[in-house]
């Protein structure tokens, strides 16, 4: 075998590789609330809903230095404060498969001076969970995970305040919002497309494409000496 029809098959291997880990969708809009559009350093209060998401006492969107200079998020420009006046729950409805197991990643920060800002994450049909972030003195985004099993076509995934300080806009700094479903159901996701296998198994199977096609070249390269 030439080399280069060992070259040809590794790099067509490795394109499915690519496209399949591609292939993993993700189920939240506007996840880390970049839309719409505030102005640098300013907040801004949405009485019921912005794209994908809804608020049962409205939304507030701030933008990176909105609670002082330097202080923001590292995931665009913007993110959400679940306290709007009042504590307001934030919701998402999306399409999922009954059965199929959905991965949920999120970043939480305290409102500096308000203490530890805790949320309760709900999702249909299963076990609300509780997550604290510590008041660290500055806006400080922790990432946060956990997973959840669908059992209906319509799943809705929310975030509720449950400890905010006593004062007008007290906290819970919420960004970057991801939810998928996991490789390890074998399902099928909400859009259809098969689940796939993790980026870490992405680069183990580039890693021995890259080995065989070595391996391959050298045998090439020794016959040609003899």
């Amino acid at each position: 075998m030439k080399v280069r029809h060992v070259v040809a098959g590794c790099l067509t291997s490795l394109a499915f590789a690519a496209a399949a880990c591609a292939g993993t969708s993700e189920l939240i809009t506007n996840g880390s609330f970049e839309t719409p559009l505030v102005a640098a350093g300013q907040f801004q209060q949405f009485p019921n809903s912005i794209p994908g998401w809804n608020g049962t006492a409205g939304i507030e969107v701030q933008s990176n230095g909105a609670l002082g200079a330097g202080q923001g998020t590292p995931f665009g420009n913007q993110y959400a404060e679940l306290a709007v006046k009042v504590p307001s729950t934030y919701s998402q409805t999306v399409t999922t498969v009954p059965g199929t197991e959905y991965a949920l990643s999120f970043y939480l920060s305290a409102r500096p001076g308000t203490g530890s800002n805790s949320v309760g994450v709900s999702f249909t049909g299963n076990p609300d969970q509780t997550f604290t972030a510590n008041d660290t003195g500055k806006v400080s985004f922790q990432q946060f995970t956990a997973t959840f099993t669908a059992n209906a076509a319509q799943s809705t995934l929310g975030f509720t305040p449950l400890n905010l300080a006593p004062t007008a806009g007290g906290g819970d700094l919420l960004d970057n919002v991801s939810l998928a479903a996991t490789s390890s159901t074998g399902g099928t996701s909400a859009s259809g497309s098969t689940s796939v296998p993790s980026p870490d198994g992405f680069w183990a199977g580039l890693t021995g494409l890259i080995g065989v096609g070595v391996l391959l070249g050298t045998r090439s390269l020794r016959r040609r000496l003899v």
